[in-house]
């Protein structure tokens, strides 16, 4: 494992936070990742409206446990995973995949169910449908939840609280109780649509899903540590440059299946794919490296900026999701203000508490 600065490529500057919510969230590490997953990607997109909580209280307080009993065990999981294996990004987001399957799929049924209201709406319920399987649909769902349910949030905690990076957080008895909780909000919200929806997906595709998530398992388990890291050159694109890119990682593929959703199911699947394959080379040869932790948040702000309009405008009038967006926007800053521009010069402690006394 490695240790000192720099830890699978993330420099370890002191934690910034004293006071308010972030300090709160400073203190309690597991309570700060609960918050950024499901929050970012179910809360801030509006798939889970934060408007119910003033509409529908009942509703809210119901999809509330579910995505904790889901999203919270998934990410807390896939992070004691990386820990205890000693492992980096490559394991974090092939275990980010078989999550995806877990919940889209196993869960959910939306990745085979063309019914299903969520796929519908985007269009994509019968088109790229085969052998049971909503294919184009899957490979953009899947990308949501590396980026959005995973990787970000474990990023953003890394950054924020870099003494917990190689910490432990389920030990014993939370270890047992993380899984339980995930399998029964799977098993719960499998019968849902069993008995709700009145869709299975049939045997050789739930056989189907389960071997691809133990593959995706064992891969992960697999993964080189981490990447060799380049020599000491900064990197020669800005953060603006990096953050358009972030931008569109996810909306590149609905403008790429806006485009072509009249021409080919195969196309479209070829298209998406070889964009998916294209960024990850981007990610891991251009921003995977010491020192470059502006880039990284330029690059992961972008890529979540596209989420707010979608919540503003699914949940207007009541907007009250500018509080969450706030927030995100919040933490970046303080991020963005922790570390420097430049590669290797570290805040000192002093420097840091002033700068949390000033904020």
């Amino acid at each position: 494992m490695e240790s000192g600065r720099e830890l699978d490529g993330l420099s370890a500057p002191p934690s910034p936070w004293r006071g308010g919510i972030l300090g709160f969230l400073s203190r309690h590490p597991v309570v700060f990742l609960l918050v950024l997953s499901p929050g970012i990607p179910e809360y801030l997109s509006g798939s889970s409206p934060i408007s119910a909580l003033v509409t529908n209280p009942g509703q809210f307080v119901f999809q509330l446990v579910l995505n904790l009993g889901l999203y919270g065990p998934g990410v807390l999981l896939i992070r004691e995973a990386r820990v205890r294996w000693q492992k980096g990004w490559p394991t974090v987001l092939l275990l980010g995949a078989a999550y995806a399957i877990l919940e889209e799929g196993v869960a959910l049924s939306t990745m085979f169910n063309p019914d299903s209201q969520v796929v519908v709406s985007s269009g994509l319920g019968t088109y790229g449908h085969w052998l049971g399987v909503s294919w184009i649909w899957v490979e953009g769902i899947i990308l949501v939840h590396v980026l959005f349910s995973i990787s970000t949030p474990i990023l953003l905690l890394d950054l924020a609280l870099p003494s917990t990076k190689e910490k432990p957080f389920l030990a014993g008895r939370r270890l047992a109780a993380a899984g339980t909780i995930l399998c029964l909000d799977v098993s719960s919200l499998f019968g849902l649509v069993y008995f709700g929806q009145k869709f299975y997906m049939g045997n050789a595709v739930l056989a189907g899903s389960l071997l691809s998530i133990c593959l995706l398992v064992y891969l992960a388990r697999k993964a080189p540590s981490g990447s060799p890291l380049p020599d000491g050159r900064s990197p020669s694109f800005g953060l603006v440059k990096t953050g358009v890119v972030g931008v569109f990682a996810y909306v590149g593929i609905l403008l790429i299946e806006g485009v072509t959703s009249r021409t080919s199911a195969i196309l479209t699947f070829a298209l998406v794919l070889g964009y998916e394959a294209a960024y990850l080379w981007w990610i891991t040869s251009r921003l995977n490296f010491a020192g470059n932790e502006r880039h990284l948040l330029a690059f992961t702000l972008g890529a979540v900026l596209p989420l707010f309009p979608f919540g503003l405008i699914s949940q207007f009038p009541i907007d009250i999701v500018v509080i969450a967006d706030a927030g995100l926007l919040l933490l970046y800053r303080q991020l963005f203000r922790v570390y420097p521009a430049g590669r290797g010069e570290l805040p000192t402690q002093q420097q840091v508490e002033n700068l949390s006394a000033a904020t």
